[in-house]
């Protein structure tokens, strides 16, 4: 099997078994609860609902959300400030096409092919969450002055990508979690290397067992969350 083959059963496996929750309350809870390990300080956010919005204080934004369905969802990014005025949305409606819901990878990884499992979960969560292929950065919306001190570690706007063609609400929410960790490049770099170790370990487990069936990940272990 070629690389997009192996790769299209990963970007299948991760999405079903971390971002189509069944319970979607827990998985928002466990979210909101989460975001001050990546985000820099300034704001508390204890929990949120499908229909919801997140204040984002340190980039003076608000994420305006509603979910329908795992298929069915609108977002907004705004900002009102004396110096940047913006307006961002996107709607993700079923009834039409796309070419990624025109696919379904519904065979099994190749067993024979595993040694290549964890640079196919790399390519995946980078086009998925840490690089959109579609995406907007900051500066194109105006907003350019989100660069931290760069002897500190900090990021420049444009290395902060918002997707404009993801059609799943659950990785959109979760990439711009990542998306937003503005405090330092390693705790940046550190959560990649986490979130690929996690689905790596969760998918090889069910590969090298071919009895073993592929156990969702929990919000818990998604988002890091230690009580």
């Amino acid at each position: 099997m070629n690389d997009n083959g192996r790769r299209a059963i990963v970007w299948d496996i991760i999405e079903r078994i971390a971002f189509r929750p069944d319970s979607p309350a827990r998985w928002l809870g466990v979210y909101a609860k989460t975001l001050h390990m990546l985000w820099p300080e300034g704001g508390f956010w204890g929990r949120f609902g499908l229909n919801d919005n997140i204040e984002i204080p340190f980039l003076m934004l608000r994420c305006d959300y509603q979910i329908e369905s795992v298929a069915k969802y609108s977002v907004s990014l705004l900002q009102d400030s004396p110096a940047v005025r913006c307006h961002w949305q996107n709607h993700i409606d079923p009834e039409f096409l796309s070419k990624g819901a025109l696919h379904s990878a519904n065979a099994r990884y190749p067993h024979d092919q595993r040694a290549q499992l964890q640079g196919d979960i790399e390519a995946v969560l980078d086009g998925m969450i840490f690089h959109p292929r579609c995406h907007t950065h900051l500066e194109d919306l105006g907003i350019s002055n989100v660069q931290l001190d760069q002897e500190k570690g900090g990021l420049k706007s444009h290395e902060v990508r918002i997707g404009g063609g993801i059609e799943n609400p659950y990785v959109f929410l979760f990439h711009l979690r990542y998306q937003f960790c503005l405090v330092h490049t390693n705790v940046r770099r550190d959560e990649r290397q986490r979130l690929i170790d996690l689905f790596e370990s969760s998918i090889r487990a069910a590969i090298e067992s071919p009895k073993k069936t592929l156990k969702n990940v929990n919000a818990a272990d998604l988002f890091n969350y230690k009580r």
